[in-house]
């Protein structure tokens, strides 16, 4: 099947949310409520027109597909959202963009906007020390203190893995999440 024209197909936007929840809620259990909310507001007619597309969810944030005539019917969906299968939650949206890559720079959380100070993750090694800026698995992004560490390159912060930390070299703290 090929793909349409740029000119033929229809304008998306992407709209970034957060979720407040006293539980765990998984990306199923999500979509099913936001499809429910949709069909109880608009009817199948006007659900159809919308197009909703979860494109990432991870627990706390997520990213929504939307048709762009219909962005304020997407945010009273999100509006009335308060429970998902008996856990109380609250959805807000935080911004809307015309590309993914936009709305995840803009509205939610990177390296450069989160506040070493606030995040209170320290690493002291004896050659290297600063904030933890970043966790992802088993990578860390390190502000360090000294800024020569960095010297000689267009980054701010320092990339560790989970082996730099606990057990591969003999600085390592060895906690057991290496931090």
């Amino acid at each position: 099947m090929r793909t349409r024209l740029p000119s033929l197909r229809s304008r998306r936007r992407y709209m970034a949310f957060s979720l407040e929840a006293e539980g765990e809620i998984s990306t199923g259990e999500l979509m099913k409520e936001v499809r429910s909310a949709q069909l109880s507001l608009f009817g199948d007619s006007g659900a159809s027109k919308n197009r909703l597309k979860l494109i990432s969810f991870d627990g706390r944030r997520g990213l929504l597909r939307c048709s762009h005539a219909h962005i304020q019917d997407t945010r009273a969906i999100l509006a009335t959202i308060y429970s998902i299968n008996g856990v109380r939650v609250s959805l807000h949206s935080k911004g809307v963009s015309g590309t993914i890559k936009a709305a995840t720079e803009k509205y939610l959380p990177q390296l450069g906007k989160i506040c070493a100070e606030s995040y209170r993750r320290r690493i002291e090694l004896d050659d290297l020390s600063g904030c933890i800026i970043r966790t992802q698995g088993l990578k860390v992004d390190l502000c360090p203190d000294n800024r020569d560490k960095a010297e000689g390159s267009d980054t701010r912060y320092l990339g560790l893995t989970y082996f730099d930390l606990s057990g591969g070299h003999e600085d390592a703290d060895g906690t057991t999440d290496g931090l």
